[in-house]
């Protein structure tokens, strides 16, 4: 049974161009060496921008660039929870789910864009199960929300489901949930 977990997961955000019609995506996603922390990337691609921000009932973000935050989601465990202030933990009986919640907002450079759609997916399939908002993650981008208006902040819930199946070795995350933002 699961110990001790401490949760690392990169995310990137990715903004897209009007002028490659809308799609905008990282052709090799990069492997990440695990840290105590969650890391939080933003790139921009023509006129769209995608920023990681603070949710008032999230944990904070560290650090001092939108491009080098970090999201720490402390140690958690099935048998004793989480100790991190605004990290949920939900037990199941083959496994139990982490969550916390964060903020994007997407800026628009020519302030042409009137709404964008948010996809997400993971970089790659995993033992974990990731969800944003309720939606399960997957190497294809699946579409989490519509009609999001540039400059508006926007909550989000990250889920990770953990199989208790899992040890203390073997339960470090390295995977990548990438955003991508399309102008409707």
């Amino acid at each position: 049974m699961l110990n001790k977990l401490r949760f690392i997961l990169p995310i990137l955000a990715f903004g897209s161009s009007l002028v490659t019609d809308g799609w905008a995506q990282s052709k090799a996603a990069k492997k990440r060496t695990p840290t105590p922390a969650l890391k939080m990337d933003t790139q921009a691609s023509g006129t769209l921008a995608v920023q990681l921000v603070n949710s008032a009932s999230g944990v904070a973000l560290k650090g001092g660039t939108p491009a080098q935050r970090s999201l720490d989601l402390g140690t958690v465990s099935y048998q004793s929870g989480s100790n991190t202030l605004n990290v949920s933990v939900q037990k199941f009986s083959s496994s139990f789910v982490v969550s916390t919640r964060f903020g994007l907002e997407v800026d628009d450079s020519t302030g042409k864009v009137g709404t964008v759609t948010v996809l997400a997916a993971t970089a790659a399939p995993d033992v974990f199960i990731f969800r944003v908002d309720g939606f399960q993650l997957g190497p294809t981008p699946q579409l989490i929300q519509t009609q999001v208006k540039p400059g508006a902040q926007v909550q989000h819930l990250l889920e990770i489901e953990v199989p208790t199946s899992l040890t203390e070795k073997n339960s470090q995350l390295q995977n990548t949930i990438q955003f991508q933002v399309v102008a409707n």
